[in-house]
């Protein structure tokens, strides 16, 4: 049965010629969903172990991290597929230029830059913006060991570029969260205080981020020409932008939250927005994948090329986001219920959050094509319009709806900045981006 069940599929990925898609992706996908049930199940412990009220304010520790990884990580993981993925930089297994090592550098100075502006104003964060005195001890930790969490997002990046898919999906998904898992294990053993799970996530990326580092030393040299840090910057800067305020979209109703309810109402919004993610789990594989080839395809002005790759990627992603999506609105109560009788009130949040993550996946990978094709600037400022319109939404959708209002925020946030790229792209390149029969 399960013999037959495997060469019908196959069967299919051959008509849509998806087999090494699939293949290459899967193989992160896989990695992905190891990483996201190993992060679900820290997760039910914190919220089970710890309480609601824990896990927000994890939550929040979480956000800010996530904030300065997308500012001070100055887009330069996003820098170095674009770099890597042509041959005056990488060539079969060999730098051609010093572009890994001067952008490893810039992220070290910019990591350590705003772990000293978060050390000194982390009783102002806790107090005046939050209210909460003990989030003072969570922004200690994070502006201590930021740095390393950087430093693995940017180095996990490379593996990319060296298409080493398996090794990437291990070192980015799947390790750091076995090790989260251990360590909120620790912290419920030895009766440690909430804010040591946080210093946990950090040591836990942070890890693997050096073990990535030293491997890089191996890699031969064959330095034919000098990038300088001016360059690698004005690649990467417009796509720091778009990551930031595409995270900012992604973020803001967590931020206003904290702002505006109860820890206790916040964990129960980040619990249903984690689970909605799932739907994410299959685009960020398939982008992991996607994005070199496109940069590839771009600098041999391939442009067929790209809208065949980027079609064949969304009819991937759609047909395995979309029974997630299905299964999270159908079961949403029995699945919130894993977590505790306290988070069974975000359901119809869940389910709005589920629509905009499955409008999402529908869209194509629309920011990956923008990024490869030197139209970072024309991103960025989609990013920017749609998160002015993110704030403004959450800030009067929270005060009349709470937790409801912030979700109904991220989806019409979200349909914003993917419209306008996939109008963008038609325009430009003559293709569309999003899902069809």
């Amino acid at each position: 049965m399960i013999t037959k069940i495997k060469n019908k599929a196959n069967k299919l990925l051959a008509i849509f010629d998806l087999e090494k898609l699939f293949v290459n992706s899967g193989n992160v996908f896989l990695r992905r969903v190891l990483g996201l049930v190993l992060s679900f199940l820290w997760i039910m412990l914190t919220t089970n172990l710890f309480g609601a009220e824990v896990f927000g304010l994890v939550s929040l520790g979480q956000m800010f991290i996530s904030f300065g990884a997308m500012f001070f990580g100055l887009g330069l993981d996003t820098a170095i597929v674009k770099l890597g993925s042509t041959h005056d930089h990488y060539f079969k297994g060999v730098l051609q230029s010093n572009f890994l090592k001067k952008s490893i550098i810039l992220t070290f100075v910019a990591s350590l830059i705003f772990g000293v502006l978060l050390y000194f104003f982390k009783d102002l964060i806790a107090i005046k913006v939050f209210n909460n005195q003990k989030f003072s001890n969570y922004l200690l930790y994070i502006s201590i060991f930021f740095f390393m969490f950087v430093l693995h997002k940017t180095t996990a990046s490379f593996l990319t570029v060296q298409e080493k898919f398996t090794k990437f999906g291990n070192y980015y998904f799947f390790f750091p969260n076995l090790l989260i898992l251990i360590c909120v294990l620790i912290a419920y053993q030895f009766k440690l205080p909430g804010y040591y799970i946080i210093l946990g996530f950090l040591l836990s990326y942070g890890i693997f981020g050096l073990i990535l580092l030293f491997s890089f030393f191996n890699i031969p040299l064959n330095i034919k020409k000098n990038i300088s840090y001016k360059s690698i910057l004005n690649l990467s800067m417009p796509m720091m932008i778009s990551a930031s305020f595409l995270f900012i979209s992604n973020w803001t109703d967590t931020f206003m939250l904290g702002a505006m309810v109860s820890k206790s109402e916040l964990g129960v919004y980040n619990v249903a927005f984690k689970l909605a993610s799932l739907a994410l789990i299959i685009i960020a594989s398939v982008n992991t994948v996607l994005a070199p080839k496109i940069a590839k395809l771009f600098s041999d002005n391939n442009i067929e090329g790209i809208k065949i790759e980027v079609q064949k990627a969304t009819k991937l992603i759609t047909w395995v986001a979309f029974p997630l999506v299905m299964i999270l609105i159908l079961f949403r109560t029995k699945i919130l219920l894993l977590f505790g009788d306290e988070f069974v009130i975000g359901s119809q949040t869940l389910v709005i959050i589920s629509l905009g993550m499955l409008f999402n996946a529908m869209s194509g990978s629309v920011g990956q094509v923008l990024n490869m094709t030197n139209n970072q600037k024309q991103f960025r400022n989609f990013t920017l319009i749609s998160a002015f319109i993110n704030v403004i939404l959450n800030f009067y959708l929270i005060k009349s709806s709470g937790i409801k209002g912030a979700a109904i925020a991220s989806l019409l946030s979200s349909m914003i900045i993917n419209i306008l790229c996939i109008i963008y792209i038609k325009r430009k390149y003559g293709f569309y981006a999003f899902f069809k029969l």
